[in-house]
């Protein structure tokens, strides 16, 4: 009784952490993630959920940043389409911080520093660094052996029940990880999203010395964009497009249906928005890296990496547009160039 007691009172004091994130005057309705689905309320899942709307007809899009919190540029692009971006035409709706318990605790895979300054439009702010999962304390239960996707899917690593990005699309029944990839399938659904847009990072494609001393070549996934099945023909739009503005050559990758419980294929399958999932290379990921540099990495800065991010969602925006003909126009949009000029933090409050 004293042990359960014990691993009771350890999973139940888990750090309650709202994010720093400045409205832009582009967002007319704030609301949280419980809105659409109450039993998030009042817990460490809940996230706050920004809708910036045009007042003209259009799509409405879906940017979905910090699924893993380690993963900076994703919700440092999504946190600047709330402060800098407003909309011409149509409605974006962005949730920045999609996973908030796993940004409420350091990465438990590095020694990468909690926070990181930049100097923004009014003055220094910190960036958070978080985890990959769900803080342990926020699921309430230990890690089980495995894990069995409501699918029937095994996957043998029990920690991934706390990975936002395996567990879609979720249970209203479920651990608190499950119910958090429900109430974003609520939210899909409620909101009739037209597109979404999954921010991720990945390791580099750098090559290093392993510890045996041997040359490998590092991740495959960065500067990778992956479609639902039904938004292949966007996705190839799209990284053409993105080819000609940029210069950055990403891959284009389909959904694996063998593979369950991913954004990219789960939200696409259970509600009628097209889903997507971009991968930048974080240099934060690379497990052969002594001292990795999250910010100024001299290949990999966050500004190169946000940019990239940013763009690939603009592309997908005007290729979804062309194909399904309806529109979609951000205004005050920071363009590759610009926020590799002038840095991330001129478009951040």
């Amino acid at each position: 009784m004293a042990c359960l007691f014990v691993l009771y009172s350890a999973l139940s004091e888990a750090a309650f952490f709202r994010p720093d994130i400045r409205p832009g005057y582009g967002v007319t309705k704030q609301a949280w993630l419980s809105d659409y689905f109450a039993p998030l309320r009042e817990t460490n899942m809940d996230t706050p959920v920004f809708i910036l709307e045009s007042g003209k007809p259009g799509l409405t899009a879906l940017a979905i940043g910090g699924t893993h919190a380690r993963e900076i540029a994703g919700f440092t692009a999504a946190t600047i389409m709330v402060e800098t971006v407003r909309m011409a035409r149509g409605r974006l709706i962005v949730i920045p911080h999609a996973n908030n318990s796993a940004i409420s605790i350091q990465d438990q895979e590095s020694r990468i520093p909690r926070f990181h300054m930049i100097e923004s439009r009014s003055g220094t702010r910190l960036l958070p660094y978080g985890d990959r999962r769900t803080d342990i304390r926020d699921q309430g239960i230990p890690d089980p052996a495995e894990y069995i996707h409501p699918s029937g899917q095994v996957i043998k690593d029990g920690r991934e029940s706390r990975n936002l990005n395996r567990v879609y699309p979720g249970k209203p029944d479920g651990t608190p990880t499950e119910r958090l990839a429900h109430a974003i399938i609520q939210l899909i659904r409620a909101e009739s999203v037209d597109f979404s847009v999954d921010f991720h990072e990945a390791n580099t494609p750098e090559y290093f010395i392993n510890k045996k001393g041997e040359i490998e070549k590092g991740g495959r996934l960065a500067y990778m964009l992956v479609c639902n099945p039904k938004g292949v023909e966007v996705g190839a739009m799209a990284v053409l497009q993105m080819s000609e503005e940029t210069g950055i050559s990403m891959k284009l990758e389909q959904s694996d249906r063998a593979f369950r419980g991913l954004s990219h294929l789960e939200i696409g399958d259970a509600t009628h928005c097209v889903s997507f999932l971009t991968e930048s290379p974080n240099p934060g990921q690379d497990a052969w890296r002594e001292s990795p540099d999250v910010l100024h990495d001299s290949t990999y800065s966050l500004e190169h990496r946000v940019a990239m991010t940013l763009s690939m969602f603009r592309n997908i925006a005007e290729a979804f547009s062309v194909f399904h003909d309806n529109e979609f126009e951000m205004g005050d949009w920071p363009s590759f160039s610009d926020i590799i000029e002038k840095g991330v933090g001129a478009y951040l409050n």
